[in-house]
């Protein structure tokens, strides 16, 4: 049996202080129960989600990977903590409680879980020093960051230092989209930010990736996105098509939008055989890493068995669920 790596799950501290009596601001994450029984998660007085103990307990964890054939995940923050609308100290301090939180269980599991840090990246310079830690004290293999950081897209000139950090530090950078997206307010209507929302936001930040040149000025980077891409495999022959007809396209890139999607990973979560097909067909077999978005309702309970309907040679199986995932992490040059 292969050793199914899962790059896309998610963990919460089990408790922290009340960041907003000790900062201010009234969208802090919160939680109201008990992690141990389920509880139900806040940020600020607003409602998130509730919350199983499978989100905090790591044996939980452990007896659902030994059921599903998993043998490592990659545990990262989920995306309503990543808190880029919050002052940057407090921010920084945030982030740095849930990588340590992380690093803690890696260190009592190190053969089961791995760790991916979130940064502060409202404030580049604290992200920079916390990447430095997240990736040499605490020896992480990725960091976690949105699809957009508080409207600002990841080709926003602001963020240099932080790709330019990864870059050297061989670390690499799991993208998830997170609430607000744009159009926000369009899709708050029957609960649709996660189901229709996330998928366009992932489109359009690996759109902005690729057309604002940081595929070309950090090509060391090792990008993933998760949930398939969510839409961006199905416009890519459109932002082609752009490209050799507009001026402006051509002169932000030197290729054509498809040549870039060889340098780039998405995950397998896409809740369909068809859909997982074209992607394969639209990335390649070497560009597909195994993702369930663990614990939460949105994703598959058993990542490895989705890849059943497929019928893939074992080769090909075996890419998509170890040793594509190895090479994203950088786990081949340990």
């Amino acid at each position: 049996m292969t050793e199914a790596i899962d790059v896309h799950t998610h963990i919460f501290a089990p408790g922290w202080p009340d960041f907003a009596a000790r900062f201010g601001g009234d969208r802090w994450p919160r939680l109201e129960g008990d992690p141990a029984t389920g509880c139900k998660l806040y940020l600020g007085a607003t409602f998130n989600r509730n919350l199983t103990p499978h989100a905090f307990d790591p044996a939980r964890r452990i007896e659902d990977m030994d059921r599903t054939g998993v043998a490592v995940q990659l545990l990262s923050p989920a995306p309503p903590t990543f808190c880029y609308w919050a002052p940057p100290d407090a921010a920084a301090e945030w982030h740095r409680l849930q990588n340590d939180v992380i690093a803690e269980i890696v260190a009592r599991h190190p053969r089961r879980f791995l760790g991916a840090g979130g940064l502060p990246l409202q404030a580049p310079d604290l992200a920079v020093k916390e990447l430095e830690r997240v990736a040499t004290t605490l020896r992480f293999p990725a960091v976690e960051v949105a699809g957009n950081v508080d409207g600002r897209d990841l080709d926003d000139a602001s963020l240099r230092p932080v790709w330019t950090a990864a870059a050297a530090l061989g670390v690499a950078v799991l993208v998830h989209p997170q609430a607000p997206i744009l159009g926000d307010a369009r899709f708050r209507a029957d609960n649709l930010t996660q189901v229709a929302g996330f998928p366009l936001e992932t489109a359009l930040c690996m759109t902005r990736v690729i057309f604002g040149g940081v595929l070309e000025r950090w090509p060391a980077i090792r990008w993933c996105f998760a949930h398939g891409g969510g839409a961006f495999p199905y416009i890519l022959p459109r932002l082609d098509k752009g490209w050799h007809v507009a001026d402006a396209a051509r002169a932000a890139i030197p290729e054509p939008p498809s040549h870039y999607v060889r340098r780039v990973w998405i995950d397998s979560l896409t809740h369909s055989p068809r859909v997982l097909r074209f992607a394969l067909e639209t990335f390649g077999s070497e560009r597909i890493v195994l993702g369930s978005d663990y614990p939460f309702k949105l994703g598959v309970d058993d990542p490895v068995a989705e890849l059943a309907p497929l019928d893939l040679d074992a080769a090909t199986r075996r890419r998509l669920t170890t040793d594509n995932a190895r090479e994203f992490l950088g786990l081949h040059r340990v």
